[in-house]
């Protein structure tokens, strides 16, 4: 590509629309912030098991966070494995919090 041809495209870019490098940072923040979660909800499912009180909740809190950044993915990319497992994530978790419901009450 010429200078011409990289100064053209810039100026037809939309001004809300994120270039190739803030696509990136923001897909790589996103799972780290999923692993980030995962920490999180690991610690609070291990002092949960030592006070001998359900933890399901926990797994369905995580299961939320991995359907919801992969339905947002999906809206994005339109992929229907994204889709998918979206779907299942959220299945997941719902079980899983009914689960946990059954359980405390």
């Amino acid at each position: 590509m010429d200078k011409n041809e990289v100064l053209r495209r810039a100026q037809e870019k939309k001004p809300n629309k994120m270039d190739e490098m803030e696509l990136d940072i923001y897909n790589k923040g996103c799972k780290v912030g999923l692993i980030a979660g995962l920490a999180g909800c690991l610690i609070a499912m291990i002092t949960k098991i030592i006070a001998g009180i359900p933890y399901y909740d926990v797994y369905a809190i995580y299961c939320f966070m991995a359907g919801g950044q992969l339905i947002y993915r999906w809206s994005r990319l339109k992929k229907k494995s994204d889709l998918c497992y979206g779907i299942l994530w959220y299945a997941l978790a719902i079980g899983l919090f009914a689960g946990y419901l059954y359980e405390i009450f």
